[in-house]
């Protein structure tokens, strides 16, 4: 990746009420308010349609904004991916570079929030009775991050997101070592002549599959928490490697074998037991994807920047939730 995106809000899928809504709107406002201090910007963005969607690409190099043979800054207004109009940029405030990385690397963490919020809740539909004692670490992690939610102080919440992050790092880093083992304890997928005769082997896997589906939903929880927790405080940086890491050490404990021998359990509910393995194995590449992108952007290593906007969030006044 070597640009970074800033979309207009409404298509990312959040809950208005959503607190990482909140993080990504105030960044995102900061980038607005740069865009409009920028000489016949506003002027330009009024002949407009007042309710389309349009696009201002830029070019950073460095912190700087790359010029033409003319001297303008390179910067074009986009409608339907078609070029609209050339921003004829005299002077960019380097802030403007600053505050979008800011908001792009915080998008990127979302997304990453979303994506693995989509996999936890096929796997609640196939796995809902959970053992604390056994992952109480990863769920103590998880109630302290409700915690610094509704914490009002802002001191406050950034020692619960940090306490929470503690002791989701310490929960995951146990729940994925047995999860390891249990994967490799159930049975192969395989059915041979003589396995059903003494024992059923379907419901040897269902019961050693089970523990597994309860360590593999532990962990993607409390993945997912870790970014949300990261978004909260900012630090898409660490969040870039934290998350990496720990979906590559959830990919070690063989999720693909549990894929194929999860085919020996039933379906259940129409939900069968494969597709959720399956949907993290699909999920994962993403999810690394993303995170390098966001790793991208914090070194700097930028080439475009790439704003959607409606008219009037160029135009003046004050940023308002859409």
């Amino acid at each position: 990746m070597s640009k970074v995106v800033i979309p207009y809000l409404s298509p990312l899928g959040f809950n208005r009420s959503d607190y990482s809504y909140d993080l990504i709107a105030s960044q995102r406002s900061k980038v607005l308010h740069e865009v409009r201090l920028v000489s016949g910007i506003p002027e330009l963005v009024r002949r407009f349609n007042p309710e389309t969607v349009y696009k201002l690409v830029t070019s950073p190099e460095g912190g700087k904004l790359l010029k033409d043979s003319a001297g303008n800054i390179k910067g074009v207004f986009y409608k339907d991916g078609k070029i609209l109009e050339h921003a004829k940029f005299k002077a960019v405030s380097p802030s403007l570079i600053q505050a979008a990385k800011a908001a792009g690397a915080q998008i990127l963490l979302v997304s990453i929030a979303m994506q693995l919020n989509r996999i936890e809740q096929e796997i609640s539909k196939v796995r809902v009775d959970l053992h604390n004692d056994r992952i109480s670490e990863v769920h103590a992690g998880l109630n302290l991050y409700d915690q610094a939610l509704l914490a009002k102080k802002q001191a406050v919440k950034q020692e619960l997101f940090c306490n929470a992050l503690q002791s989701l790092n310490v929960g995951i880093e146990k729940t994925i070592k047995a999860l390891k083992v249990q994967i490799e304890e159930a049975p192969e997928a395989t059915v041979g002549f003589w396995d059903n005769w003494w024992t059923n082997k379907s419901v040897f896997a269902q019961e050693k599959l089970g523990l597994a589906e309860e360590s593999f939903y532990t962990c993607v929880l409390g993945v997912k928490t870790i970014s949300d927790c990261y978004v909260a405080l900012e630090e898409p940086n660490v969040a870039a490697y934290v998350l990496s890491d720990s979906v590559r050490k959830i990919l070690d404990c063989r999720v693909d074998l549990a894929f194929q021998k999860s085919r020996l359990i039933p379906a259940r509910e129409n939900v069968f037991p494969e597709h959720v393995w399956g949907g993290f194995l699909d999920a994962a590449p993403e999810v690394l994807k993303t995170t390098k992108d966001c790793k991208i952007i914090t070194e700097d290593k930028v080439k475009y920047i790439e704003i959607e906007f409606k008219p009037h969030e160029l135009i003046g006044g004050v940023y308002e939730r859409l």
